[in-house]
């Protein structure tokens, strides 16, 4: 149960890099995209830094890269390929599915900002069994918009919550920041030197974030004798 005493919470997770292993399934599906096509690989770094990107400027990305077709059939086969390989091997970074199901029995709300579709969004989600978990999914479908005016759709929806972004990329810090929310930057998902900067905290593995959401908590637990968590059927940590 959520504490009485303390203020709701909007959480706004961005998805690649920061609650999915994307390199999991992307790297393997643009591996056998290159193969297919003939084209050079430019190489497992290379794809990594386009995660986050909207897949149109993905697909502006590849392009020039000689690829024997238009941008429609490429994308139809990336996609393809991609739902296939979310299926076969998609897998979370460790302790999302943990972390979440702890915030979500805690009566926080949790919501879902992307540059992906709903259509790869659900499929992740899915396949990781985390989709229920999320009281909103906010993808990139039909009318473009940016991430900062979808996540602003979010705070309207939940008026009077203290709104965290929880995110890898330079888009969810530049997106948070415009929005008033407090921004946490995943320092393990796939950011470039220096683009986590603009974060006000920084998290090195997704549990961490359970100390930050409820710091009292997390004090309490801290000052709680050790025999009074004893017998509780938990690991040790490592």
């Amino acid at each position: 149960m959520a504490d009485p005493k303390q203020r709701r919470t909007l959480l706004i997770f961005d998805l690649d890099g920061t609650l999915y292993r994307t390199d999991s399934s992307f790297v393997p599906t643009m591996r056998r995209v290159y193969g297919e096509f003939r084209v050079p690989y430019p190489g497992d770094g290379a794809i990594l830094a386009m995660v986050g990107e909207t897949f149109g400027t993905f697909l502006d990305w590849l392009s020039p890269q000689g690829f024997a077709v238009d941008e429609a059939q490429l994308s139809a086969r990336i996609s393809e390929l991609e739902l296939i390989s979310i299926r076969e091997r998609g897998v979370l970074f460790d302790g999302v599915a943990e972390t979440l199901r702890t915030l979500s029995e805690r009566e926080h709300v949790l919501t879902l900002c992307t540059n992906g579709d709903r259509r790869y969004a659900e499929a992740v989600l899915g396949r990781c069994g985390i989709l229920g978990m999320f009281q909103q999914l906010q993808t990139l479908d039909g009318v473009p918009s940016t991430k900062a005016q979808r996540i602003a759709e979010l705070r309207d929806l939940y008026p009077g919550h203290r709104a965290f972004v929880v995110g890898d990329r330079y888009h969810d810090v530049e997106a948070g920041r415009a929005t008033g929310c407090t921004v946490v930057g995943a320092a393990y998902g796939y950011a470039r030197n220096g683009e986590l900067d603009g974060a006000d905290h920084i998290i090195r593995s997704f549990s961490d974030l359970l100390a930050l959401i409820e710091p009292r908590r997390a004090r309490m637990n801290d000052r709680a004798p050790a025999d009074s968590r004893a017998g509780q059927g938990r690991e040790p940590h490592a």
